[in-house]
């Protein structure tokens, strides 16, 4: 499992810079159509194949195809909408995304009893995205002058810029996953073990999931500082009392307030990636906020492993995750100059 997350997040990380890149060059609505296609014919290339290169090189482009998809998407988001109506897309997306994966793995179960390689199928549903894109998508209007500029690099844009949204997403990413990829791991040892209690305590904490895009929506107009105050807040307090948890209760209540804060995480991250940079450089800032982010999913389950080995114990793990957790609200009070 480990060394698939780190292939498929790898692939989107270091793709997705390209994609800003060439969608600040030559425009959003022909890289997403193009790689859209990319993107389902790699997915649903398993189903027709069985030798070992050919599953790989769809793979290589089904992850190519991502990086271009999310990428453009998160432009666009920002090229469309003012603050206000991009906030409340956010909330929407964040709702109806997790609802949505329920069912697309719900049946991925159903297709793999009929065979292995019929869950690849799915992928084929991904071929309305460049049919919707051709009819539906535009090109945002960009003035004359701001293309110039691009085009001979005299627009001034500082890479303290980037470089922030990088590591800023990277180390959130890095810390929105400690909690999904290890909670059950921390159930038990705390000695909750019963796969239905487990998959209920993990159920009703999902629930808070809508919760924290609603937060979102409602913090909207706030600035950097209590965005991402509230959001790492919530996270590290969930993570410390899921590893300082001795109880059911316990657990399900740490559980829950941290899917709060995690609710709220990727709509804090794009909306704080969009505000970032210029608009002439949107592509190029949300190519580098892909990059981070599926940089630190790729590599979370290796650095949580690390922390776990060091202290000996996936709770003191937990702990510790969730300590730096409150230590990033501290730093980001000091020096977020917002």
């Amino acid at each position: 499992f480990r060394r698939v997350l780190f292939r498929s997040g790898l692939c989107v990380a270091l793709f997705s810079p390209y994609a800003g890149f060439l969608a600040d060059k030559i425009g959003r609505r022909k890289l997403l159509i193009i790689f859209s296609i990319l993107y389902g014919i790699g997915g649903v290339l398993p189903f027709f194949v069985e030798s070992f290169s050919a599953l790989i090189a769809g793979r290589l482009i089904l992850g190519v195809g991502e990086a271009f998809i999310l990428t453009i998407a998160n432009i666009l988001l920002g090229d469309y909408f003012e603050q206000s109506r991009r906030n409340t897309w956010l909330m929407i997306q964040s709702i109806i995304g997790p609802a949505f994966g329920f069912f697309i793995i719900n049946g991925s179960g159903q297709l793999a009893s009929i065979g292995w390689q019929y869950p690849f199928l799915l992928y084929a549903i991904t071929l309305i995205i460049p049919i919707g894109a051709f009819f539906f998508i535009f090109e945002p209007e960009v003035k004359a002058a701001s293309v110039a500029h691009i085009q001979n690099g005299s627009l001034p844009f500082s890479k303290k810029s980037l470089i922030k949204v990088f590591f800023t997403t990277f180390i959130a990413s890095v810390l929105y996953y400690v909690y999904t990829l290890h909670f059950s791991m921390a159930l038990d040892k705390i000695g909750i073990s019963d796969p239905k209690e487990v998959g209920s305590i993990t159920a009703v904490a999902s629930l808070m999931l809508p919760l924290g895009a609603v937060m979102f929506k409602l913090l909207g107009t706030k600035s950097n500082k209590i965005q991402f105050g509230i959001m790492f807040t919530l996270i590290g307090i969930g993570l410390i009392g899921v590893g300082l948890s001795t109880s059911l209760g316990m657990a399900k209540m740490s559980a829950i307030i941290q899917q709060i804060g995690c609710g709220m995480a990727i709509p804090v991250l794009i909306a704080y990636g969009l505000r970032s940079v210029p608009v002439e450089y949107r592509g190029r800032g949300m190519g580098v906020w892909s990059s981070g982010f599926f940089l630190g999913l790729s590599t979370s389950p290796f650095i949580v492993g690390f922390v776990r080995n060091l202290s000996g114990d996936i709770l003191k793990a937990f702990v510790i995750f969730g300590v730096v957790c409150l230590v990033m609200v501290v730093l980001n009070f000091i020096f977020d100059k917002e």
